[in-house]
């Protein structure tokens, strides 16, 4: 028969092998090997700002797809008229969603042509983004700040460091 303290020995040990092999799984991931993109370890919701603060903020639409697509990325909507290199956007976060790989960004853009209430929807996978589907419509008055949907939130996305 076993003893307390054997059991409660072997216990701990089992503890503390279990504890070691989730560290190293996570510190020795291969999936992140030979990936040094910008959004490479990230939360889903970080690798979308920094997408959009190169694509919008600088206007770089082709620089953001290069650093955060994967090569087998499906975007819905790649000619959209306000997704080019014309230069930087005003875009207006009104509000974000974030769910497990999932991101949906609703915001307004101005910058190129009349400005439009925007829905930007993303799913990331291991630090980029694989899938991007835009839905877009004018604006009611013609400005992001005169819409009837003007109520911008600040919910905590800070642009990517460049």
């Amino acid at each position: 028969m076993i003893s307390d303290s054997k059991l409660n020995a072997v216990s701990v040990g089992l503890g503390l092998l279990l504890t070691a092999y989730v560290a190293q799984d996570l510190h020795f991931n291969p999936r992140w090997y030979g990936d040094t993109g910008p959004g490479v370890g990230k939360m889903p919701r970080e690798v979308v700002a920094g997408y959009m603060d190169i694509a919008y903020g600088r206007g770089k639409v082709d620089e953001a797809a290069r650093l955060y697509y994967t090569p087998k990325t499906l975007d819905a909507t790649p000619h959209a008229p306000y997704r080019s290199d014309a230069g930087p956007l005003a875009s207006t976060v009104r509000q974000v969603v974030a769910e497990g790989l999932n991101v949906v960004v609703h915001h307004c853009v101005e910058g190129a042509g009349p400005a439009r209430e925007v829905i930007d929807m993303f799913r990331t996978s291991n630090g980029r983004i694989a899938w991007r589907k835009t839905i877009a419509q004018p604006a009611d008055g013609g400005a992001c700040a005169s819409s009837s949907l003007a109520r911008p939130l600040d919910l905590g996305l800070k642009p990517a460091k460049a």
